[in-house]
């Protein structure tokens, strides 16, 4: 194995200025750099100065200096020249002029001859003798060089400062909205398209969500972040390039307490333990442990029980009735006062996957979709399924619409079908991973993208994902959320407008929501829940959790019991 030490400049970096001398002219070399270094960019960046020997924007070791030269000055802003009669007596300071010359533009600006010895005009080329030079000899010849190469001193820097210091946090919670703001002295704008950085101290702390944003109006905002880990003392740091940094007084990082309302008398208590499901009343809950669903009613007394044979895959809610699908093609559909109709749909003919695709609810008939095509509807009142309809291209998605059914199958198109065959056709693409009706439009939530068909006009408007990678989506009536693998999340509605943005872990997804979305429901990949209200993590449980969908109830576990309470409680423990 062979070392390449040819030297090769990363094609994204840059130096704002390259200073060219001869190795006797050293010490003004270094000063000329020092001095450059000190001011900042025109956007309040540290400008980087190319110095051969410097070790951090220097020529690196063990690379063929001559080959880096060559990439190096055509990535440099700006060359300045250090004019001295020993200079134009180097051969590679003669090919570096050379070279700067010809990457001058007609308008000039690029190559910059500082001239530090008098001795050496005599012995300047003519073919740069008509290219001004700054003399060292000016009494502010250094702020002359500044401006050629478009930098400026470093004591016009903005400084920063938190509007509103957080006091405290909860670990797992994300803080209320923070807002930096940047200051300029004697009325200077703020840098445009100026980033400003957030880190937390101790590191351990471990702050995460969005830690860098753009300044709009001298102000950059955080809206989702959070810290992992409970700490005696934080402090929050906030940087931006060319800007004196901000670090707020310290807090306490506590760690998330569970409720102290467990021995309330207006607060249901249920000795079930497992995941609750509420029914579309908000009383009524379906429990799941394991395998087991237990039916509990509005008094919060036991209807009845149902057994799936598999995982499940897929719950739904009709005008009264909840449903729930397992892997296996079982189906278990209940009502609020206990009754229940299960049914294992038939497998197809063929051996393809008996797996359910989707369920949707017309009132509280519910029309089953299997990947191998077949529909079916179910209903407490018929005792077997009832065949609807065959879809050759199975089913993912599922949704009702007047008469007929709005189906996305596996080959990525989203048909209407009714009892007379199949209606209009929109393509969309592969793999759809929801399907709901909000009004009077059908919004199907894909990999790719997020497909809106109005049902008045047929319009079909598509839009890219604001997040890829997707791990979980979830229609809670006027907002949908969608949440990707890195844990970045969003809300938008049936204008495809993003309501607000929220973080979670990496890997969480939502199961449940309330108050059409504004309330969410997240699960973890450790098994701990979050609750999220309009964007921010207001509650954690380490144990199953689960909102009405008017968002007045939750219903939460301690590993043993269940408790119903309002969220406002949850919310105000923490």
């Amino acid at each position: 194995m062979t070392a390449d030490t040819t030297g090769t400049v990363p094609g994204p970096e840059h130096w704002d200025v390259f200073i060219s001398y001869a190795r006797e002219d050293y010490i003004q070399a270094k000063d000329l750099h020092d001095a450059l270094s000190g001011c900042v960019t025109a956007d309040g960046a540290t400008p980087r100065i190319y110095l051969d020997v410097s070790r951090t924007d220097g020529t690196p070791l063990g690379v063929n200096w001559q080959g880096f030269l060559e990439e190096a000055l055509p990535r440099s802003r700006h060359v300045v020249a250090l004019y001295s009669p020993t200079y134009f007596e180097k051969d590679v300071c003669q090919w570096e002029l050379h070279e700067a010359h010809k990457l001058n533009p007609p308008e000039g600006g690029r190559l910059i001859p500082l001239l530090i010895d008098p001795g050496a005009i005599e012995k300047v080329p003519y073919i740069v003798h008509r290219i001004n030079w700054i003399s060292a000899a000016r009494p502010r010849w250094i702020d002359e060089v500044c401006r050629a190469v478009g930098l400026r001193p470093a004591e016009t820097r903005a400084a920063l400062r938190f509007d509103t210091p957080p006091t405290g946090a909860i670990a797992g919670h994300t803080l209320p909205r923070l807002k930096v703001t940047g200051t300029a002295p004697d009325g200077a704008p703020w840098p445009a398209g100026a980033t400003v950085a957030l880190t937390a101290e101790p590191p351990t702390a471990e702050l995460t969500g969005t830690l860098s944003a753009s300044v709009t109006g001298s102000t950059a905002v955080f809206g989702d972040l959070a810290f992992r880990t409970s700490a005696t003392e934080v402090r929050l740091v906030a940087t931006a390039p060319g800007c004196e940094p901000a670090t707020t007084p310290p807090f306490e990082v506590r760690e998330p307490e569970e409720p102290p309302s467990w021995d309330k008398p207006d607060h249901p208590v249920l000795s079930a333990r497992g995941h609750p499901v509420f029914f579309p009343d908000g009383r009524a809950l379906a429990v799941r442990d394991g395998r087991t669903l237990t039916f509990h009613t509005a008094e919060y007394e036991v209807g009845g029980t149902a057994e799936l044979r598999a995982r499940p895959r897929l719950w739904e809610r009709g005008e009264r009735c909840l449903a729930v699908a397992d892997w296996s093609g079982r189906v278990v559909l209940a009502a609020p006062d206990g009754r229940t109709r299960v049914v294992d749909l038939p497998e197809p003919r063929g051996g393809r996957f008996n797996v359910p695709g989707a369920l949707a609810f017309a009132g509280d008939v519910l029309y089953v979709g299997m990947w191998s095509g077949s529909v079916w509807s179910l209903s407490l009142d018929a005792r077997t399924p009832e065949p609807v309809l065959e879809h050759p291209a199975g089913v993912q998605v599922l949704a009702t619409s007047g008469p007929g059914l709005l189906i996305g199958g596996l080959d990525g198109r989203l048909t209407h079908r009714t009892d007379d065959g199949a209606g209009a056709e929109h393509r969309l693409e592969p793999v759809l991973l929801a399907l709901t009706r909000v009004r009077d439009f059908v919004i199907a939530v894909g990999e790719q993208r997020v497909h809106r068909l109005d049902l008045t006009t047929g319009r079909l408007l598509q839009v890219t994902q604001p997040v890829t990678a997707i791990t979980g989506t979830l229609a809670g009536g006027e907002l949908t959320a969608i949440v990707d693998g890195a844990g970045q999340g969003m809300c938008f509605d049936a204008e495809l407008a993003v309501r607000f943005g929220f973080r979670t872990a990496a890997g969480a997804r939502p199961t449940g929501s309330g108050d059409d979305g504004r309330l969410l429901v997240l699960k973890a990949p450790d098994g701990s829940h979050a609750l999220v209200r309009d964007g921010r993590t207001t509650y954690v449980s380490s144990h199953p959790m689960a909102l009405s969908p008017d968002g007045r109830r939750a219903a939460v576990s301690d590993g043993e019991r269940l408790l119903i309470l309002v969220p406002e409680d949850l919310e105000e423990s923490s």
